[in-house]
């Protein structure tokens, strides 16, 4: 009690905020995700210590994603649309070779082969959240070794935490040649040393940094697809939308805590009700009671006694000292916040279950046409950041791999567009323009086109009066 702690003369402790506990997580407690491979321990080679990192704290990162409920959805609905019509296999050339398309398959269907309950559809959605949180994808690829070792097969691929993974690289981006490592156990060695089955050494390329004085985890050049999406420059690691809205992020979760505290009974009252007096030894007495009162009642409305005007006296008045939400102008900042972050990923309000248009779209359709646009930028970045490395390493050359159209129109829609189209042509054709359809249904009109009314639409002379 606030009595207590004057007379022992304890300071009072200020309390950690929600929102401060979040951004000061210890890094030791942030694990590596369940769905990811772990390896054998191994020891630290000092050589890489000091390594090129990412300009921003991704577990930052990460925290504002996962706890802004906005983002999340945002992040969610991206990742989910992306990989909702699945994926297609395309020959190169007139046939492809079934062997090829067989190992693909297989592959992309069970990328883990039975070491975890990971689909295909779950390793791109994967994907996708890595891109959108941090902009930086890390997908591991584990090898079978045959014919005694010197031969490799693509046995596995996993999705690895992009808050660990690291370049081993020098200042200028360029792989260094120092450090080498056991492919199959995963020690160090030195760069001539050989496995027990005579498999070169391999140099390390990336490694998987846990933190602190933990073991780093190396990886080879082969061993590791990596590619961004939004990184505008010739840069190591990628620049997330994230980082651009961290503040107003930061502003939108304060006030969502500030909201979370009034209603768990930790909201301080909203006002005092003062009737001038001079009795000041009861006022102190009245503080602690007030104090009391407020933790059991949230409602509770203090009464205070202040020295009045003149003989001490006055009217009682009600004191207000905490604005309500309409007055902090939370709700529309609150929004003007999404809608940044809307405008940052490339999505509609529509998309995320809102009714409200922005930039005069109010059209359903305009705005779900907008996001189909995103939708396809990222499957693009992954056809081209991960399929493509994917089928060279695999040496495939016979097939490509693309997701499904997303922009597959329905009959009811074909008509729809079809009926406007003879209208247009019927218009266009009463005024002597010559309009048709080319063979891919587009409406295809002259190059000089000249219009003239019939006999029966021509006005009557006199009819027009100057």
């Amino acid at each position: 009690m606030a009595w207590y702690d004057r007379i022992i003369g304890r300071k009072p402790v200020r309390k950690i905020s929600a929102l401060e506990e979040m951004i000061a997580n210890d890094t030791n407690l942030i694990m590596k995700e369940a769905r990811t491979p772990v390896y054998s321990a191994m020891g630290t080679n000092a050589q890489y210590q000091e390594s090129i990192l990412p300009p921003i704290d991704q577990r930052y990162l990460e925290q504002l994603a996962d706890r802004y409920s906005h983002l999340r959805t945002v992040i969610s609905r991206i990742a989910s649309q992306s990989v909702a019509k699945g994926w297609e296999y395309h020959a190169v050339g007139d046939t492809g070779d079934k062997e090829e398309r067989k190992i693909l398959e297989t592959l992309l269907r069970d990328p883990t082969r039975g070491d975890a309950d990971i689909s295909g559809m779950e390793l791109f959605k994967a994907m996708i959240r890595q891109l959108e949180i941090f902009d930086d994808v890390w997908v591991s690829i584990v090898y079978d070794r045959v014919e005694g070792g010197q031969m490799k097969v693509v046995k596995q691929l996993w999705v690895e935490d992009a808050k660990h993974m690291r370049f081993h690289v020098d200042e200028y981006g360029r792989f260094k040649d120092d450090v080498y490592f056991d492919v199959i156990t995963r020690q160090f060695v030195d760069k001539d040393e050989k496995t027990e089955g005579g498999i070169p050494a391999a140099k390390m390329a990336y490694f998987y940094d846990q933190g602190g004085d933990s073991e780093k985890i190396p990886f080879a050049r082969d061993e590791i697809i990596h590619f961004n999406k939004y990184s505008a420059t010739a840069r190591l690691y990628g620049q997330s939308p994230i980082m651009g809205l961290s503040k107003k992020i930061e502003t939108a979760l304060a006030i969502e805590n500030f909201q979370n505290k009034i209603y768990k009974l930790e909201r301080p009252p909203k006002g005092f009700l003062d009737i001038p007096g001079h009795d000041e030894e009861s006022l102190n007495r009245l503080g602690e009671y007030i104090a009391e009162e407020t933790r059991r009642n949230p409602n509770f409305v203090p009464i205070i006694s202040s020295r009045g005007e003149g003989t001490g006296t006055g009217q009682a008045k009600f004191v207000p000292v905490m604005p309500n939400m309409d007055e902090l102008m939370a709700l529309p900042y609150m929004e003007r916040i999404n809608n940044d972050i809307n405008a940052a990923y490339g999505v509609m309000p529509i998309i995320t279950g809102s009714t409200a248009g922005v930039g005069g779209l109010n059209a359903e359709g305009e705005q779900v046409s907008i996001f189909d646009r995103t939708i396809l930028e990222t499957q693009k970045c992954i056809e081209m950041g991960f399929f493509k490395p994917l089928l060279k390493i695999l040496g495939i050359e016979t097939w490509k791999i693309r997701f499904a159209d997303i922009n597959v129109k329905n009959e009811q829609q074909q008509l729809a567009n079809m009926l406007q189209k003879a209208n247009i042509i019927t218009v266009l054709n009463k005024v002597g323009i010559e309009a048709t359809l080319d063979k891919d249904g587009n409406l295809k009109l002259p190059d000089n086109p000249q219009i003239s009314m019939p006999d029966d639409a021509k006005p009557e002379v006199g009819a027009l009066k100057p």
